[in-house]
């Protein structure tokens, strides 16, 4: 059985709606988690902590629901897509990412509670990872939306993330270092290392989320 080019069309190109819809809900919450890295950076009280926090739950969830029914609407009738599987599979990466901010919102609203005190040196690399980090996930975002009117245009801009990736790689393991060398409580050094380990999972899953991406340009 064959169907008109134009359902196919159709289909596909509110599965993209839905996808960019997902992936803004997603960098949203990753500029949460960079402003919030500001605050605990300010040493903001522990109110604002926790609104950042139920933001970015909030969020969350939001982006859930995003993927929900993005996977609705594959299953009803993503079979008439060639690339449904590439859909899918960067619905499930997206959506790893607010897992992660959540993580890491986490343990810098635990940090708050616990008035742990840190040199400002850290505080500001801590700071400048997020920011790369954010800005990681905006180059998938703007790469994601260039979807809708150019694959060339979208397989170009795929580079700025690898760039952005690489670039919180560095920062990472001048990072690792700098917690070591700090030479903290266990509890702190520990609380420290998973926060910047949930980001650089943040910038690691935008550029798993970039090779989708890609396969999606050759067939959008």
């Amino acid at each position: 059985m064959t169907f008109p080019r134009e359902t196919e069309d159709q289909i596909k190109r509110m599965v993209l709606d839905i996808t960019q819809d997902h992936i803004r809900k997603v960098m949203d919450s990753v500029r949460e988690l960079s402003t919030m890295m500001q605050d605990f950076s300010d040493n903001t009280d522990l109110g604002k902590m926790d609104d950042h926090l139920t933001q970015i739950r909030r969020l969350k969830e939001e982006a859930t629901e995003q993927k929900r029914i993005l996977l609705n609407e594959l299953a009803e009738t993503g079979m008439l897509l060639m690339n449904r599987e590439d859909f899918l599979r960067l619905a499930i990466q997206i959506d790893e990412i607010v897992d992660y901010c959540e993580g890491a919102a986490y343990r810098i609203s635990t940090m708050t509670k616990k008035k742990m005190k840190l040199k400002k040196d850290l505080l500001e690399s801590l700071f400048n990872l997020s920011k790369n980090v954010l800005k990681t996930v905006t180059n998938l975002r703007e790469t994601i939306l260039s979807l809708t009117y150019s694959r060339t245009k979208a397989i170009e801009m795929a580079k700025s993330v690898e760039i952005a990736e690489y670039a919180v790689d560095e920062m990472f393991r001048e990072i690792e270092m700098k917690i070591i060398d700090a030479k903290l409580e266990l509890g702190t050094t520990l609380l420290l290392r998973d926060l910047a380990q949930f980001l650089e999972d943040i910038a690691d899953k935008a550029e798993d989320a970039i090779d989708s991406t890609r396969v999606l340009a050759l067939g959008v």
